[in-house]
């Protein structure tokens, strides 16, 4: 592959994008039922906690492991239906410059039986049966978001629980862009006709009416025990909302997001075709790895195209001369 180099990074302006929530955790040592937990909550919190990420979990893991709490207490998510597609990945799952986004195959989501999605080598989404061993594609949680094609069959949840075995999640596509880099990547790689990634069918909700779609259960849940789940540091389990256990408060805190714009020059020590979408892709990932826990973004400017190349100053000796 042909080598780039970063040679110039100027800032050139930023804007406000709104506000993102920010979680307080309280753990409350008192058994109560999900429902006189929820009301305690609320009384005295904002509401039984929403869990949002990988960070939060880990938050609350360390939590529960420096205290003498419980290994499972109530959180907010209950199922109450209706069914939608999400993405597992959680609250990234939903592309704020496309949240409408889809790309489903004609008709293959409205199989009352299938409750988990796939993608095929054209790029079009695909539901299936959970229980169907396929090949499957994880992605990294970090800003950089490597995606690693494994060609290995396993049901969905399987598939799941190996990409979070390596600190991954099964491969979200949440607008056009990303939609086109999976394809590509799977093109790429010789992949099967058929792939799991993260789309799967869910009816739980949480009760703080937050739509965070990320899901953390334990590899044999939920097994239809209960409508109320289950916080332990292994893994999320559904009961019964009467069962009496400790449970957790949050307090949500709104924070501003502020987009930078900045203006990068690129020098490469061989042709490349920066029209190329795989080519803007490449060096968008090599960024991304460079500065960890920022998220870049290409802008499409109004011809069309992402790169330019950069013509040449005329300089003047004094001469005359150009």
């Amino acid at each position: 592959m042909s080598k780039y180099l970063v040679i110039l990074l100027l800032t050139s302006g930023s804007v406000t994008l709104g506000s993102h929530i920010h979680r307080e955790y309280h753990p409350i040592n008192e058994s109560k039922t999900w429902d006189e937990a929820q009301s305690y909550c609320r009384e005295n919190y904002n509401d039984l906690a929403t869990i949002d990420n990988h960070d939060d979990i880990e938050r609350l893991e360390n939590m529960v492991s420096a205290s003498n709490l419980r290994n499972e207490m109530w959180i907010g998510l209950r199922e109450t239906g209706p069914e939608s597609w999400v993405w597992s990945v959680g609250e990234t799952g939903m592309s704020q410059e496309s949240p409408t986004y889809s790309n489903w195959d004609s008709y293959s989501h409205s199989h009352s039986d299938h409750y988990c999605g796939g993608m095929g080598t054209d790029g079009k989404w695909i539901s299936g049966l959970c229980g169907t061993a396929l090949p499957f594609v994880c992605q990294g949680v970090e800003a950089s978001g490597e995606v690693s094609v494994v060609l290995q069959n396993k049901t969905w949840q399987q598939a799941q629980q190996h990409c979070r075995r390596n600190n991954m999640e099964l491969a979200s596509a949440r607008s056009q862009s990303e939609n086109q880099a999976l394809q590509q990547v799977l093109s790429e790689t010789g992949s099967p006709a058929l792939v799991w990634i993260g789309l799967v069918r869910d009816k739980w909700k949480w009760s703080d009416q937050s739509n965070s779609s990320f899901r953390y259960w334990h590899h044999t849940q939920p097994n239809n025990d209960g409508d109320c789940t289950l916080f332990t540091i292994n893994g999320w389990y559904d009961r019964g909302c009467q069962y009496k256990t400790h449970f957790i408060c949050h307090i949500a805190k709104r924070r501003q997001k502020v987009k930078q714009f900045v203006k990068l020059e690129i020098k490469s020590d061989s042709l490349l075709n920066y029209q190329d979408f795989a080519v803007s892709e490449a060096i968008l990932i090599q960024i991304q790895k460079q500065n960890r826990g920022v998220k870049f973004q290409w802008i499409i400017q109004p011809d069309g195209k992402i790169l330019h190349k950069k013509t040449k100053e005329k300089v003047n000796d004094g001469s005359g001369n150009n």
